[in-house]
C-alpha cells in the first residue's frame, strides 16, 4: 500500500472519531472507550467494564469488579468517565493495577465493611445523617481531626451532599497513605 493511500486511510479514521468532546485524547483510546460505553452515556458502567476486561483476557469476580471500579472511578460517580479511562489505559501496567496483593485486598475489604456499617439503607451512599455516625468513629480512631463539615466536604468529591462508596474508598486510601508516609519536617501537609 502506498504511503499516500495509507495516509488517506488514516485521515478517514481520524474523521470518524470526534476528539473535540474528549480533549487531548488519542483517537484509538477514544474508540476503545466508545466501544465499551455501549449505551453511549459517556461513562463505562460496572457491566461494561467487566466485559472490557473479559475481552482483554481478564475475568473479574463480582468482588474484584466492585473494588476495581472503586479504584478507577476517581470522581465517585459510579462509572468510569473518559478521563479516568484514558489515565488508566495509558498506564503500561493497566491490568496489573487491577490485581491486588492480599494486603491491598484486605485493606479494601476493611474499607468496604466500614462503609457498609454506616450505609444503613444499603444505597451505596452515605447521607448526612449516616455520615455523622461515621464521622464520630473517624474522630474516635484518630483518622481525622477536621470538623464534620470539612471532612464531609473532603469526602464528597462530586459535591452532591452524599458520600458514595467510591468516594469513601479513595479518601480512605489517601488517608492510609498519609499515615504510612507522614510529611517530612520541610514538607507541609498542604503538599499532600
Amino acid at each position: 500500500m502506498s504511503n499516500r493511500r495509507r495516509a488517506s486511510l488514516f485521515e478517514t479514521q481520524k474523521e470518524k472519531v470526534d476528539t473535540t468532546k474528549k480533549p487531548n485524547s488519542h483517537p484509538w483510546i477514544l474508540q476503545l472507550f466508545e466501544k465499551y460505553d455501549v449505551n453511549g452515556d459517556g461513562s463505562i458502567s460496572h457491566k461494561e467494564f467487566k466485559q472490557l476486561c473479559f475481552d482483554m483476557g481478564y475475568h473479574l469476580t463480582d468482588e474484584e469488579l466492585l473494588l476495581d471500579m472503586a479504584l478507577l472511578d476517581t470522581n465517585g460517580d459510579g462509572g468510569i468517565e473518559f478521563k479516568e479511562f484514558s489515565q488508566w489505559w495509558k498506564s503500561d501496567h493497566r491490568f496489573k493495577q487491577l490485581q491486588l496483593s492480599p494486603e491491598e485486598l484486605e485493606t479494601l475489604h476493611k474499607i468496604a465493611k466500614d462503609f457498609q456499617r454506616y450505609d444503613k439503607d444499603k444505597s451505596g451512599r452515605i447521607d448526612v445523617k449516616e455520615f455523622k455516625l461515621l464521622y464520630n468513629d473517624l474522630v474516635k480512631n484518630n483518622v481525622t481531626t477536621k470538623s464534620l463539615f470539612d471532612t464531609l466536604a473532603e469526602l464528597d468529591l462530586n459535591k452532591d451532599g452524599h458520600v458514595t462508596f467510591n468516594e469513601y474508598v479513595h479518601w480512605s486510601l489517601k488517608e492510609k497513605q498519609k499515615l504510612q508516609n507522614p510529611p517530612s519536617k520541610g514538607q507541609s501537609l498542604q503538599a499532600l
